[in-house]
């Protein structure tokens, strides 16, 4: 049999489908939002040009065998420190964080690459010490995940510093650390947060936090986006509005429709039968990679597809709680359906990763 069918028979195709659903409604939500604001339909040609070379990389990798990455670790750990740190420096600051690179048209956000490198580093790391795990071993986990949530902190890009710590913590959950290593953990990440708030959040970062509490505190102010996002999902009830239609998305009541609140925008152009079927796909693919977690036979493939686990769940839970007023708004994208050149590739970086191991299971 030749090698390329032996690879395209073991792909696991239960994953690479729930994410075509999503990126297909990505796609449509798109095309809508861009039916009212931009007749040229540009950002739902630039998604449609990042969800194809996105799922050509997923191939790519599955084809690439994963192991080859341990050698690279050390090489693409730095390369994520200097591109994080170069965003500091040289690159554009929008809607107060400055994370991106912009070149014409196009935008990429280091931070997004990190995720990846990041958890391939910490699953080198870990897969060999994972069996014992004192003070130095954690210490060096955790030093590397503040290497770049430091860096991300700085931008200032809260949301993805916490996904990144979380990937840390959630990473060390799979190792044979005691529960007092734990504590002290989660007690650093407390006084942490304690630091930031008094030093590193700015002023309209407390005031979304506030807003969360109550946000008719501030109605028109940091209280308006979530209301606005309330409103949109509630207007939907069970079937939504129809492809295009919605006051919330088409009359602009909704700031970033195409990033930070596409949820609310598919919840009220389809109501709450593909809202469930969203959470569903979610659902499928955790499944997924739970099952291919288990099957895993090294540490360094179980550590990758567990980052890849954390990263998702965060990330949709994150993303789906401020849409729907239960968690603060903290700017994260919702994988494969939010509008973005870099979390897209990222994620199917990801997706790329976990196929490789299946391939080889």
């Amino acid at each position: 049999m030749p090698y390329s069918l032996h690879i395209v028979r073991r792909i696991d195709w239960l994953l690479f489908l729930s994410v075509g659903f999503l990126c297909g409604l990505s796609l449509m939500a798109l095309w809508s939002l861009d039916l009212a604001r931009n007749p040229d339909f540009l950002n739902f040609k630039k998604q449609l040009i990042f969800i194809s070379v996105g799922f050509a990389a997923a191939f790519a990798m599955a084809i690439f065998d994963y192991r080859a990455l341990r050698s690279m670790v050390r090489l693409l750990y730095v390369g994520g420190l200097i591109l994080l740190a170069a965003v500091l420096i040289f690159g554009t600051t929008i809607r107060g964080t400055r994370g991106w690179f912009v070149f014409s048209d196009l935008t990429l956000q280091p931070v997004e690459i990190a995720k990846v490198i990041l958890t391939i580093a910490l699953a080198r790391f870990l897969s060999v010490r994972a069996h014992v795990v004192d003070l130095k071993v954690l210490g060096g986990a955790v030093l590397l995940g503040i290497g770049y949530a430091g860096l991300t902190i700085l931008q200032p890009d809260l949301g993805s510093a916490f996904v990144l710590l979380s990937l840390v913590a959630g990473l060390l959950f799979l190792t044979l650390i005691p529960w007092r290593y734990i504590l002290g953990f989660f007690s650093v990440f407390i006084i942490m947060g304690v630091l930031a708030w008094t030093f590193f959040f700015k002023d309209y970062q407390k005031a979304r936090l506030v807003s969360l509490i109550n946000p008719r505190q501030d109605p028109l102010g940091q209280g308006y986006n979530i209301r606005q996002s309330i409103i949109a999902v509630g207007a939907g009830r069970i079937l939504g509005r129809g492809l295009g239609e919605g006051s919330q998305s088409q009359l602009r009541f909704l700031p970033e429709a195409q990033t930070d609140f596409v949820f609310a925008v598919l919840a009220e152009q389809f109501g709450f039968l593909v809202v469930t079927l969203i959470l569903m796909a979610y659902g499928l693919i955790i499944w997924r990679l739970t099952i291919l977690a288990r099957r895993a036979n090294d540490g360094f493939a179980l550590f990758c597809i567990a980052g890849f686990f954390i990263i998702l769940a965060v990330q949709v839970t994150l993303n789906v709680g401020m849409n729907l007023g239960l968690l603060p708004i903290v700017g994260l994208s919702l994988p494969f359906l939010s509008y973005g050149g870099s979390a897209i590739l990222s994620n199917f970086l990801f997706l790329g990763i976990v196929q490789s191991i299946k391939v080889r299971i």
